[in-house]
């Protein structure tokens, strides 16, 4: 079991790199999407003390538009960030991806502290961080970008102080041939 998650690791792990060269152009299914987030992630799940609950309510063979390594670094870095707002507390994150008009909504919850009304309007317009010296301000930043640049789709989020927050990334639907709008 243990060379099996390992061997999943290095694959993956050894596929994101491969694949900084290549055009970002491709398309990716939802199922590969959330298979390489869970294989990354169950470490730092673990580690923590934190359960990943997933609700996929879309088709897993839906296609998304882009780059799947961004995508997934993008979850991963959210998920990360989930973590870290449990304050070393044990806590539960949920995925949530959901089909609607507008493509695929993936919606990533956290129930910890929630983000301060202080650094709630800048969190995506500046590098901020909440973090101290352990922070770079970058993730958010550059996951708001990316999404907006690269997938041609939309990210924000809701928060409550003492109650947690949820992110939201709304892709557009693919369509063959064609750029995202």
């Amino acid at each position: 079991t243990h060379l099996s998650y390992m061997s999943d690791i290095i694959s993956t792990v050894k596929e994101q790199a491969a694949q900084f060269n290549v055009d970002s152009q491709g398309s990716f299914t939802l199922e590969m999407l959330i298979k390489r987030v869970k294989i990354l992630m169950k470490h730092e799940l673990i580690k923590h003390g934190c359960t990943l609950t997933q609700e996929i309510q879309a088709d897993p063979n839906v296609q998304i538009r882009g780059d799947i390594n961004s995508l997934v670094q993008i979850l991963d870095n959210i998920i990360i960030n989930a973590i870290q707002a449990y304050e070393g507390q044990e806590g539960e994150i949920r995925l949530v991806v959901s089909a609607n008009t507008h493509g695929t909504l993936i919606a990533i919850r956290d129930f910890g502290k929630g983000v301060s009304p202080k650094v709630k309007n800048r969190l995506f317009r500046e590098m901020i961080t909440t973090k101290g010296k352990n922070g770079t301000g970058l993730g958010l930043y550059m996951s708001y970008s990316t999404i907006k640049g690269m997938f041609r789709g939309n990210m924000w989020f809701d928060t409550k102080e003492g109650a947690g927050t949820v992110f939201y990334i709304q892709l557009p639907p693919y369509t063959e041939g064609k750029e995202p709008m």
